[in-house]
């Protein structure tokens, strides 16, 4: 059997990556090949504030981008957070779809087995159906030591 991979989807804004990257680093040291969804905004954002290893992942555990479907304008409005909601669900889908079909036609990388979504990213079920692959959402991960 191939070892599982789950592709970890969190909702970009603030408060949301945090525990869906624990779960993710959770999932790792049980086996689980991962792949963690940051928006290409937090990236840049995580990648400036805590340097060049924070983003670049390790042996069974990547790190991957896709758009969160705002304008530079978007990202200064009082409203960001219902204008991330909207541009996610509206405008992320066939990104993450693409990104998938790259991820699964990489050697060394085994298929894409589950996605896991957290609230308000629900246009990845949708992805994850297309490819018949299970998917699980959760509203709040909250993760335990």
């Amino acid at each position: 059997m191939a070892r599982p991979h789950a592709v970890v989807v969190p909702f970009p804004g603030s408060g949301n990556i945090n525990p869906a990257l624990q779960l993710a680093k959770l999932l790792h040291r049980h086996g689980v090949y991962i792949t963690f969804v940051n928006t290409e905004h937090n990236h840049r954002v995580m990648e400036t504030a805590e340097g060049a290893a924070a983003v670049r992942g390790s042996e069974g555990f990547q790190l991957e981008t896709i758009p969160d479907g705002l304008v530079e304008a978007d990202r200064d409005a009082g409203d960001y957070d219902l204008g991330l909601s909207a541009a996610t669900s509206h405008r992320c889908a066939g990104p993450l779809r693409e990104l998938i079909l790259r991820v699964n036609g990489r050697a060394g990388v085994p298929p894409v087995t589950c996605v896991v979504p957290t609230a308000l990213m629900s246009f990845a079920l949708d992805v994850a159906r297309s490819w018949v692959c299970r998917a699980w959402c959760s509203g709040v991960v909250a993760p335990h030591r």
